[in-house]
């Protein structure tokens, strides 16, 4: 189905993916037959503080384990937990244990690619690389495009002598950002082993084009001279060297390399903490990173992340704020922030801030869909269209978005392009209910009845969940009760309500439908659900008001009028003292008519807004009070208003009351004409 307009969950803003769903696991027991044992390490000769690090960490991971078989819940945290600890064993080069959690890591976690590539670098610097390379091309199954896994390949591939995998996978890099020296570097590397030194000499030299500052590559070129005869070139190029290597772009390795000292391993350990979702813990963590390095963003990000998984948003937000205001470009920061004031609907806040991630990093997808929620909820549907569109740029087979991006078509005023839009998403997924819905309101919008009738029609007959069936019902009733066929538009409106006892909404138009088929009582009790549902709806009341009237209740009337006349209020509307004065000077009750009453309040109501319809009421009153004269003069007055303004069949009643008032006559129930 068409998920619900929710967005995404928090995610890190280096892993810049829409969604990847785990397969399910295999048996519980299966699962805990494939976990490999960590082994224990000597830590005798080990910095204190480090021991102590790694001493917690092995801690938090016995206390996991010992919980028992994972369940699938419990087996992704666990993943969690080994992942973490791989990283910190990496990170004092513990490689043994290393390798053995991030294997137990990629297992619980088979579709995580850091687990993956991280278990591909331990096992290659422990010479096991057979290992190393599985690891890495499962990794590139996951993340086809990662730089750092191609180099990685190709170099393994080329350590073991299978030239054509090695080669493959440098020429793949050659297009990758960040990786085009190294992949040169390796093409190179490979030619020399291959006894082409022309090829090797030409790599060895693109590479340093790319890279100036590798200066060891100038022992490379040194030895492809001296293999094709070139001498003078050779001791050349032999004299510039140096031991700067060739670099490529490998964000892990380096958070790796950060984490080894200082804040970096205060960081790490409270990851792990939070890995084993001992929250307390972490949050202490993160709030020593904090205190001991203020102006550290990164400390402030961990605690706001482990503040937001502990459920406090407000704080969270706090943080993410802190953490911005000292690294204000950071595209990830400023998605977080944007994302948690969206959930506290601060949208115009959250729009800023999305904004500006989105502008410094445009392949940044969750931050367009966040900006164009926070566009939608401000009335900007067409920029969150907009916003949607770079976002399915990144992500174009997301149904979801092309959904949404039509619903903000449709709120933007772009009605056809919504509707072409819903009709290509109906192509592609044959019938949908969501879609049809959303197909016959626009219809209906463009004032295509008929068509939005048979889209509500199809609906009902396929049947669907009840609050969607409720609104098909509710929209036909609509389209009956705007080409007049009350009698049609009735039974659904009852098979709305039936559906959704909540809809206000569909009451009062079922009122409105019973009123014009002259079913005033019926019209009032379904105002009356509506006002239960919503009692200070001002318009709802007066219309259940006026069906009462109109269906004789006149002492009713009276009695439902003073009471509503004697809220602070006075009801939420001037139409009520109007009508009850109306009442008062026109029923046809005599226990309910008070013309002294009735003058009283015509005046104040005259005295408050001097308009034609008081001057009316006023004529009305006097009358009932014998004051034919002065109900003649005011209603002479109003006709002399009326004339050249007024609607010819407004002019007509009112010359009609004033033949009435200069007979001597009374009005009678004016509202039943």
């Amino acid at each position: 189905m068409i998920r619900p307009f929710r967005w995404l969950r928090p995610i890190a803003a280096a892993a810049l993916v829409f969604a990847l769903a785990a397969p399910g696991l295999q048996a519980q027991t299966d699962v805990n037959d494939r976990l490999v044992p960590v082994p224990e390490v000597d830590l005798r000769g080990v910095d204190e503080a480090v021991r102590t690090q790694i001493a917690e960490q092995r801690k938090l991971l016995d206390n996991a384990l010992a919980a028992g078989a994972p369940t699938t819940d419990h087996a992704v945290q666990l993943g969690s937990l080994f992942g973490e600890a791989g990283q910190l064993y990496l990170v004092y080069d513990l490689l043994p244990p290393a390798r053995a959690c991030l294997a137990n890591a990629a297992e619980l976690q088979p579709r995580n690619f850091r687990w993956r590539y991280l278990l591909g670098s331990a096992a290659e610097h422990l010479g096991q690389l057979e290992e190393a390379v599985a690891a890495y091309e499962q990794a590139r199954t996951l993340e086809p495009d990662d730089p750092a896994t191609a180099i990685r390949l190709g170099r393994v591939y080329l350590e073991l002598g299978q030239s054509e995998a090695a080669r493959f996978h440098h020429e793949r890099a050659l297009d990758l950002p960040g990786a085009r020296a190294a992949a040169h570097f390796g093409l190179g590397r490979l030619a020399a082993e291959t006894e082409d030194p022309a090829a090797a000499l030409e790599h060895f030299q693109a590479a340093l084009r790319e890279q100036p500052r590798a200066n060891s590559l100038h022992y490379h070129i040194a030895l492809a001279h001296r293999a094709l005869g070139n001498d003078s070139e050779s001791r050349a190029a032999m004299e510039l060297r140096g031991e700067a290597p060739v670099a490529f772009s490998d964000p892990i390795a380096a958070e790796i390399r950060e984490s080894a000292t200082g804040i970096g391993a205060q960081l790490l350990l409270g990851r792990v903490a939070l890995a084993a979702n001992a929250f307390e813990l972490a949050e202490q963590r993160f709030r020593e990173a904090v205190q001991d390095n203020p102006q550290s963003a990164a400390a402030k990000r961990s605690l706001a992340s482990a503040l937001e998984q502990m459920g406090r948003r407000a704080e969270a937000a706090m943080w993410y704020q802190e953490a911005l205001n000292l690294s204000p470009d950071d595209a990830g920061l400023l998605f977080h922030t944007g994302r948690l004031y969206n959930e506290e609907r601060r949208f115009q806040g959250a729009a800023e801030r999305l904004r500006r991630a989105v502008e410094l990093e445009p392949s940044f997808g969750p931050a367009w869909v966040e900006l164009a929620r926070s566009l939608g909820e401000t009335g900007e549907h067409l920029e969150a269209a907009e916003a949607l569109t770079r976002a399915l740029e990144l992500a174009p087979g997301d149904r979801n978005l092309r959904f949404h991006r039509a619903g903000n078509y449709r709120h933007g005023g772009r009605r056809e392009l919504a509707l072409r839009e819903f009709e290509s998403l109906l192509s592609d997924l044959g019938f949908h209910r969501e879609i049809v819905m959303q197909l016959g309101r626009i219809e209906h919008e463009l004032g295509r009845p008929a068509s939005a009738a048979r889209r509500f029609e199809e609906l009902i007959a396929a049947g669907a969940e009840p609050a969607l069936l409720s609104q098909a019902h509710f929209e036909l009733a609509n389209i009956r009760t705007e080409q007049e066929r009350y009698e049609e538009a009735i039974p659904h409106y009852q098979r709305a309500i039936n559906g959704n006892p909540a809809l206000k909404a569909g009451y009062v138009n079922l009122s409105t439908a019973l009123g014009r088929l002259g079913q005033f009582q019926a019209a009032a009790l379904a105002a009356r659900r509506a006002l239960e549902l919503d009692p200070e709806d001002s318009q709802v009341r007066a219309a259940e008001l006026t069906a009462l009237l109109l269906a004789g209740e006149d002492a009713q009337v009276r009695l439902m009028l003073e009471q509503t006349l004697q809220l602070p209020d006075r009801g939420g509307s001037g139409y009520f003292p109007v009508l009850l004065a109306q009442v008062l000077a026109a029923s046809e009750d005599d226990d309910v008519r008070d013309g002294e009453l009735a003058l009283r309040l015509a005046r104040q109501l005259f005295e408050s807004a001097r308009t034609p319809a008081h001057g009316a009421l006023l004529a009305l009153a006097y009358a009932e009070t014998d004051d034919f004269e002065e109900a003649v003069a005011w209603q002479e007055r109003l006709i002399e208003n009326l004339e050249g303004t007024a609607p010819p069949e407004a002019l007509e009643e009112a010359r009609e009351r004033l033949a009435a008032y200069r007979e001597g006559r009374k009005i009678r129930a004016p509202w039943r004409r």
